[in-house]
């Protein structure tokens, strides 16, 4: 029995090294590559791949009224919404334009201060609303149209830099060369930054008539 004594270690020995030494080694040129290691790194890919598939900001922004004459006051709105699983940082909403149907530029009757645009942090769920108020010009209902506001809202997530942006779009009902904008979503006068502002109507086609003389 002596003889099969030292042939058992050796058997523990062959099957429980190697598996100690690839991991050893495996932490070792991960190590290198990655310093963060590579159970991090892969961990931030996944959350990385599944933000990608769900968008982790949300900006809603529309006007109290869809139609709106000389004197009316526009109050615009934006909702900026955290739909992601991690904190925002760095929240930045940034107003892009704001227009007439002449292209000119307005200034809004009242705007939150430049602080205010500005917001540190946003914990997963939460939401952030920001009011802008215009008071329509009778210049602005000269040219009809619409009015439209473009707003823009940026923010770091994981380290990724994120954006939304929405247009609300106005109609100055009754107005000279005044065209039907689309119907407005209920509650809401936000549309997205690809709608059409304005559309001018096609010249008619010219009269065959003349082609029976």
């Amino acid at each position: 029995m002596k003889p099969d004594a030292p042939t058992s270690p050796r058997k523990v020995k062959t099957t429980r090294q190697p598996p100690l030494a690839k991991i050893a080694r495996s932490a070792g040129v991960q190590g290198l590559s990655r310093p963060c290691g590579s159970l991090i790194s892969d961990a931030r890919r996944r959350r990385l791949l599944r933000l990608g598939t769900a968008k982790p900001i949300t900006l809603i922004y529309g006007a109290d009224k869809a139609t709106a004459t000389p004197g009316d006051t526009v109050i615009f709105t934006a909702w900026i919404s955290n739909d992601s699983r991690s904190h925002l940082r760095n929240i930045r909403l940034i107003p892009r334009s704001f227009t007439n149907e002449a292209m000119e530029p307005l200034v809004y009757t009242h705007s939150p201060s430049h602080e205010e645009l500005a917001v540190a942090a946003l914990a997963p769920g939460e939401t952030l609303m920001r009011s802008f108020s215009y008071r329509v010009r009778t210049s602005d209902y000269v040219h009809g149209g619409s009015l439209v506001s473009a707003m823009q809202v940026k923010a770091i997530c994981l380290g990724q830099h994120i954006t939304d942006e929405h247009d609300a779009i106005v109609s100055l009902s009754g107005a000279q060369n005044d065209w039907p904008s689309p119907p407005v979503r209920p509650g809401l006068g936000y549309w997205t930054s690809t709608a059409v502002t304005s559309v001018l109507p096609r010249r008619r086609a010219r009269s065959l008539a003349r082609t029976d003389q």
